[in-house]
């Protein structure tokens, strides 16, 4: 890949040096950590069964995040946490907006943020169920912890949930403070970076009621530029949440939570790669007009973007819910009721040129109401613990978007507008118990029972002209699911312990999205896995040291493959879109997730680890646009990470705490027909973090970079190929080297 030149920065040079300069004054005394501090790993605690437990003590393989952690490694949104963390990766859709990120785990995920599909991975915040990809790039303040789980988690955590689910917990109200209290935090960086987030806590009544404030800004400009001088890639969001926290009696707490995200940023960092100027749009340019459409446009940086089109990604994201949970002699229960509701208006041109070969306009509206009854508890003298529940989702979307076709050549003739919508509902019921045998055996059995219905209706009409070019057409379709977990464990010692699991689970079907006629709109069916599993959690040396271990086989059948492209029309001549949507047969991803932690010496830790998703499509069907050596799309065959963190005593000056992380991934391909012109090589990323605390946790100050090698990669593609009429080769780029400084005061 063209390494290019990043666009220059206008660092805030004179804050840096003054953090610099007063860091360097500080006497540092190397050797412990201050005294206090843990001498051995950190003991995680998780939710992933619905219940409080201990990460080694859990049979899932599970990534946890603290908020300790997202600190100390530079983690401030969704996308970040895809970076670091293996067999999980966040990328984006060259046909959706930047903030539309696209979740794999294990190799499974959504190819198409169309809301005619479903994810493979559930993003769930407090408990409630994000449906949609738009604006699932969240920022991550004030989070107690992310779990990122893997595999198939249809048991207790439902549909679309066969690839995995991340599962996020916000930082609640505590009403036992002796007084109100929070933070206020201010970010400034390269690319005109300013970010101000702030947290406060108000006990209302001791033990008894408790209120929570949390908002943020945030400001940078994009670090990529067009040739009309308008950027890419900018961030200009507001976020804010309140929470309400209420214990009228000891055994019982309900919590009120409101939280938004407004947004008005840029397109993503489109960079055009090639112009095949053999395809029919591109030989009407170049040969019937005085217009040129060929690798003229493609730029020698990276950075750099010759388009001229539409350049916005604007919207809002807002959601409530109440959680009320009761204990009761036999348990706890607990009740979640939530509304979402989002627009998202992404305006983009991917034809990197001042032609408007190709202009795009996406807005999609959509709400959702769920409603989840838990029960947790135990029973025969604590020998088993189970959960049971019931759950209730529904969400209305619309997809509407208007697309402008070699507008100079076909004068508005070929534009049209599709309109997509979209209503899901799902109910079901589950259990799942785990019956302790003995003190080293237990065994878990669990089952989802649930029915979908999906309802598709779409419409294409002229653009601007509403004319109607595709009558109205309506589809509907039913499916239920079955959705088993079992597994065993042993705990060889207190402090090791081996499993093996096996689980189902399942992605909802519908209809195609995409479909440029009538007859495109077909349905496709459910994707259903099975997944096999085993794994060792061990902690050794008295807790200082820390291996985990999960090796696994996921056999899918009906996999659902989605391949988006524009063609020519024979009959007419004019360029139009071309979708397959369809089930293969089989395919299977076959690998594990390995981690090691040590504590070599005091205030010294140290961090390992390797994803391994080796995906196959093991049977096709005929004229699929894959075959059985195709590579899944967005599943690098191996990631893996380190980091090392010290925290040095400086006496009565406080403590320095200094980090780096690295992530290397192998190749990744965006395209579904493995395009090496949208082919992600082999790529590696290094953080790096300097924190000082003074005594009296009077405040933090800390100077941190991403990217510090500035390493030039992508995080989506697309290929316009083999047969794609309008030719257009493109990628959209990562960060590049990032740096800031920061100041947190505490009151």
């Amino acid at each position: 890949m063209s390494r290019g030149r990043a666009m220059p920065a206008r660092p805030r040079a004179g804050v840096a040096c003054a953090v610099l300069a007063m860091l360097q004054t500080l006497p540092i005394t190397a050797g412990a950590a201050e005294e206090g501090d843990a001498a051995h790993l950190q003991s995680v605690v998780i939710t992933a069964r619905k219940r409080p437990e201990e990460l080694q003590a859990v049979p899932l393989s599970v990534a946890p995040w603290t908020a300790a952690d997202l600190e100390s490694a530079s983690v401030q949104r969704m996308s970040d946490l895809g970076q670091l963390t293996p067999n999980l990766l966040i990328g984006q859709k060259v046909q959706s907006g930047s903030s539309a990120g696209q979740v794999y785990i294990r190799g499974i995920g959504q190819q198409d943020t169309n809301v005619a599909f479903s994810p493979g991975v559930g993003i769930y915040v407090d408990g409630v169920y994000l449906g949609r990809a738009q604006g699932d790039d969240l920022d991550l303040q004030d989070i107690e912890r992310v779990e990122v789980l893997y595999g198939p988690q249809g048991t207790l955590f439902g549909k679309n949930t066969n690839g995995g689910a991340i599962n996020i917990i916000t930082r609640a109200p505590d009403p036992s403070a002796a007084a109100p209290g929070g933070h206020v935090e201010l970010r400034t960086g390269n690319f005109d970076r300013l970010d101000l987030l702030a947290r406060l806590n108000l006990p209302l009544a001791a033990h008894s009621a408790g209120l929570s404030l949390s908002a943020a800004r945030f400001r940078q400009e994009g670090y990529s530029v067009r040739s009309d001088g308008e950027h890419q890639a900018d961030r200009n969001r507001d976020v804010a949440r309140v929470q309400l926290l209420l214990r009228p009696r000891e055994d019982v707490e309900a919590v009120l939570r409101l939280d938004g995200t407004t947004f008005d940023e840029r397109s993503a960092a489109y960079r055009l790669v090639e112009v095949r100027t053999a395809s029919p749009v591109p030989t009407l340019y170049n040969t019937i007009s005085p217009y040129r459409y060929d690798n003229r446009w493609v730029t020698a940086s990276d950075f750099a973007y010759e388009g001229g089109g539409p350049n916005r990604n604007a919207g809002g994201v807002w959601g409530t819910s109440f959680t009320a949970s009761w204990e009761r002699p036999w348990g706890t229960l607990k009740s979640i009721t939530a509304f979402r509701q989002l627009s998202v208006d992404s305006q983009f041109d991917p034809d990197g040129a001042p032609l408007a070969v190709l202009d795009v306009f996406n807005i999609v509206h959509q709400h959702q109401l769920s409603q989840e009854l838990q029960a947790t508890g135990r029973a025969f003298d604590d020998r088993v613990d189970w959960v049971a529940g019931a759950y209730a989702f529904r969400e209305d979307a619309i997809d509407d978007q208007p697309v402008h076709i070699a507008t100079e050549l076909l004068n508005g003739a070929a534009d049209f507008d599709p309109w997509l919508h979209v209503i899901n509902r799902n109910v079901a019921v589950y259990g799942q118990g785990t019956w302790h045998a003995t003190d080293r055996l237990a065994i878990s059995l669990g089952l989802r029972v649930g029915q979908d219905w999906v309802r598709a209706a779409r419409i294409q009409r002229g653009f601007p002209e509403p004319v109607v070019q595709q009558p109205y057409s309506e589809h509907a379709a039913r499916w239920g699911s079955a959705l088993p977990r079992a597994s065993v464990e042993y705990r060889w010692t207190p402090r090791v312990m081996t499993y093996a699991s096996v689980a189902a689970g399942s992605k909802t079907g519908g209809f195609n999205g995409r479909a440029s006629s009538d007859a495109e709109f077909t349905r496709f069916d459910p994707e259903r896995v099975v997944a096999v599993e085993a794994g060792l959690r061990s902690d050794w040396l008295d807790r200082r040291l820390r291996f985990n271990a999960t090796v696994f086989h996921s056999a899918y059948r009906d996999f659902q493959l989605q391949v988006n492209r524009s063609v020519t029309d024979p009959s007419t001549g004019q360029p139009t879109a071309f979708s397959f949507v369809g089930n293969l047969p089989r395919a299977r991803v076959r690998g594990g997730e390995f981690s090691l932690a040590a504590l070599p010496v005091p205030g010294l830790e140290l961090q390992a680890g390797l994803g391994i998703a080796d995906a196959r499509y093991l049977e096709v069907l005929p004229g699929a646009p894959v075959t059985t050596a195709s590579r899944f799309v967005d599943t690098p065959k191996f990631t893996a990470t380190a980091s090392v963190q010290y925290l040095a005593s400086l006496g009565g000056q406080g403590r320095l705490t200094g980090r780096l992380d690295y992530v290397h991934k192998s190749r990744i391909d965006f395209d579904p027909s493995n395009s090496p012109l949208v082919a992600q090589r082999p790529y590696g990323l290094l953080n790096a973090r300097l924190t000082w605390e003074p005594p009296g946790n009077r405040m933090s100050a800390y100077i941190f970079a991403t990217n510090l090698t500035d390493t030039h990669y992508a995080v989506g593609g697309l290929d316009d190929s083999p047969g794609g009429s309008l030719g257009e080769v493109v990628k959209m780029m990562g960060a590049p080297r990032e740096w800031g400084v920061g100041l947190r005061v505490p009151f």
